[in-house]
């Protein structure tokens, strides 16, 4: 973890430099977040008089306001969004959603003037769904049964995610996600466009927002950057 941190200063002193006054970031959610943010608001209130923040969940939220970003309600548009993510595969299309925020995290990264995606260098694969990465599905309760159906017809082997006592996993929006294991993903893009059609769900956990920048966090302390454009 120390050198994961040690990457992740690395990535704030860089983003800090496009952060100025008025600037509006969106918060992805998860711990990798988390600290990149713990990391870069010394900085950006350093140099500014604050920075607003539109948090996705509750605990970026928290991590937020502890960390002096004043948030704000999201009103459709943000200058850039700094989030992580559970894979990465060659063309930067990500699986997000292992914390259960996706639907909020991609609505607010398909707002965002620019992207900035933090992520170790063992999430990155070739295709997605490799190692057994499963791809998250917020479903509507009502459709729990039609929806996995409708996913095993696509190849999918859903799994419904429940807390450690068994009981069902609710969103922050109050739907279920079921966790929805494929073959390595040859079509991020179809294979996204295919599960959101299907009746019930409410986002799936493909990303493949484009243009982003990817920052791969390395073991010994360093960062690459990576960019895609299309």
């Amino acid at each position: 973890m120390d050198r994961l941190k040690e990457a992740l200063r690395g990535v704030a002193r860089e983003l800090a430099k496009s952060i100025g006054s008025g600037t509006t970031l969106g918060l992805g959610s998860g711990s990798t977040v988390a600290t990149l943010l713990e990391e870069l608001s010394p900085l950006v209130i350093a140099k500014t008089k604050g920075v607003n923040g539109v948090a996705t969940s509750t605990q970026i939220e928290l991590v937020a306001s502890r960390c002096g970003v004043n948030l704000v309600p999201f009103r459709g548009s943000v200058d850039l969004v700094i989030d992580g993510a559970d894979q990465v595969d060659e063309g930067l299309n990500m699986i997000k959603g292992g914390g259960g925020a996706l639907l909020r995290e991609k609505i607010v990264m398909g707002s965002a003037k620019s992207v900035a995606v933090v992520a170790a260098e063992n999430k990155f694969v070739k295709r997605l769904c490799e190692n057994g990465v499963r791809i998250p599905v917020e479903v509507f309760p009502m459709a729990r049964e039609s929806a996995k159906v409708k996913l095993s017809m696509l190849g999918g082997v859903p799994d419904e995610r429940l807390l450690q006592k068994g009981y069902p996993y609710f969103t922050e929006n109050g739907n279920i996600i079921l966790d929805t294991m494929f073959e390595p993903v040859e079509d991020p893009r179809e294979l996204e466009m295919k599960v959101r059609s299907t009746p019930g769900v409410a986002e799936v956990g493909i990303f493949t927002f484009k243009p982003i920048t990817v920052y791969r966090l390395g073991t010994d302390g360093s960062f690459e950057r990576l960019q895609s454009n299309d």
